[in-house]
C-alpha cells in the first residue's frame, strides 16, 4: 500500500562495479533473473512521487541499455523514474549532493527525501512503509539493526540521536553496534546544506581530505549532531541485504532460492 507522504526517492547507483571485477555497476547485478535495481523499483518505488536513479556518466551506454529494458511495455512501474548522470568516484555523499543539486531542474522538490544505495536488495520491502510511518521529529530517521562486527557502526547517545558513523574499512571497528540498513529518510534542505558545507570543508587540491578521498553521506550525522539538529536512529523490525563482494552476492542468491 502506497504511503501518503509525498517524498522523492534517490537511488545512488553511480559506481562502475570495478572493485568486484564486474562489467556492470553493482545496481545491475542480477538476482532471480532481474537486475537488483529492477527489484528495488518494483518492491519500494510505488511509495514515492518521483524516483531518481543516480548513475555514472562514464558508462552511459550501459545505462541506456538498461533504460530500454525497463520500458513501460516490459516493466509497468507505477512511479516516475528519472536518471541523473554524474561524474562519479568521489563517494556516495558527493553523488547524493550532485543529484540533489541537479534535481530542481528535473522536478518539483519534496521537503523529504529517502536515499538508498543501489547495491542493496530489499528482501523485506516493508522496511520502507515502516520508515515512512515513523514520526519525523528530527532532521532524519535511519533504520538500523544491532549486529556483530558491523560494516558501518552508528554511534548514538542515550536518546538514539546519531553522534557519528564509524567505518570498518577505515579501521574504525566495533565488536557490535547499530548498523544502518542502507536507507535514509532525510529533510531535503538540511541534507543539501550539510553536504555542501562538508564539501567545502574537505575539498582540498582536487580531492577530499578524508579517509579514502571520498565524501560519505554519513558524515552529515556528526555535523548535524554538533549543530544540535541530529539524525535519529531506530531499531527496525525489518532488514535489507547489501553486498560488496561476490561471496555476498552468492549468499543473497542462495537465500532467494531457499525462500521460494
Amino acid at each position: 500500500m502506497a504511503t501518503d507522504i509525498t517524498a522523492d526517492l534517490y537511488i545512488i547507483a553511480a559506481g562502475k562495479g570495478t572493485r568486484m571485477g564486474n562489467k556492470l555497476p553493482k545496481a545491475l547485478i542480477p538476482f532471480n533473473g532481474e537486475p537488483c535495481l529492477t527489484h528495488t523499483l518494483k518492491n519500494i518505488g510505488q511509495h514515492f512521487r518521483n524516483v531518481f536513479v543516480v548513475i555514472n556518466e562514464d558508462i552511459q551506454d550501459v545505462w541506456d541499455r538498461y533504460k530500454s529494458e525497463i520500458s513501460l511495455s516490459s516493466h509497468p512501474f507505477s512511479m516516475n523514474v528519472q536518471f541523473i548522470p554524474i561524474k562519479s568516484g568521489l563517494g556516495d555523499g558527493h553523488a547524493t549532493l550532485m543529484a540533489l543539486e541537479k534535481a530542481p531542474a528535473i522536478a518539483t522538490l519534496s521537503p523529504e527525501i529517502v536515499v538508498c544505495w543501489g547495491d542493496v536488495y530489499f528482501h523485506q520491502p516493508e522496511i520502507i512503509t515502516e520508515l515512512l510511518s515513523m514520526k519525523m521529529s528530527s532532521n532524519g530517521i535511519v533504520p538500523a539493526l544491532l549486529e556483530q562486527n558491523p560494516y558501518v557502526t552508528l554511534l548514538v547517545d542515550d536518546t538514539l540521536n546519531c553522534m557519528s558513523a564509524d567505518f570498518s574499512k577505515y579501521g574504525e571497528q566495533h565488536p557490535s553496534g547499530f548498523h544502518d540498513q542502507s536507507v535514509f529518510r532525510l529533510k531535503y534542505d538540511v541534507t543539501v546544506a550539510a553536504l555542501s558545507r562538508l564539501h567545502k570543508a574537505f575539498w582540498k587540491n582536487g580531492r577530499y581530505a578524508t579517509p579514502g578521498g571520498e565524501l560519505s553521506l554519513l558524515y552529515i550525522f556528526h555535523y548535524l549532531y554538533n549543530l544540535e539538529c541530529p539524525v535519529t536512529v531506530y531499531e527496525t523490525s525489518h532488514s535489507t541485504k547489501s553486498f560488496n563482494t561476490d561471496t555476498e552476492v552468492k549468499l543473497i542468491r542462495e537465500e532467494i532460492l531457499n525462500d521460494k
